[in-house]
């Protein structure tokens, strides 16, 4: 749960380099999830637009926030469809191998 604020960030960033740009419809987080990514932009990780405007439970980077206990955290797409909310895939090192 800690990198929600840079999953989030990472989610939102595919979706605008897969949509032209476009806001998603929404982003659909757990209370937990929501609370976490509030948390983290009040202690100084509030990324730019929103760096002049007091963080907000429900929008993040411009994106409409839903909260929903039922969420494992998704990004409804401007198209519709539903993206998890994930860590980016890391890749290994070669000593992990």
């Amino acid at each position: 749960m800690s990198d929600i604020y840079m999953n989030v960030v990472h989610a939102l960033r595919a979706h605008w380099q897969a949509h032209g740009d476009a806001y998603p419809q929404k982003i659909v987080l757990s209370p937990a999830q929501a609370d976490r990514l509030l948390a983290l932009q009040q202690v100084g990780m509030v990324a730019f637009p929103d760096a002049r405007i007091t963080p907000r439970r429900d929008r993040f980077m411009g994106a409409r926030i839903e909260i929903d206990a039922a969420s494992s955290g998704v990004l409804i797409a401007i198209d519709g469809t539903e993206t998890p909310i994930a860590p980016p895939s890391e890749s290994k090192s070669p000593l992990e191998n």
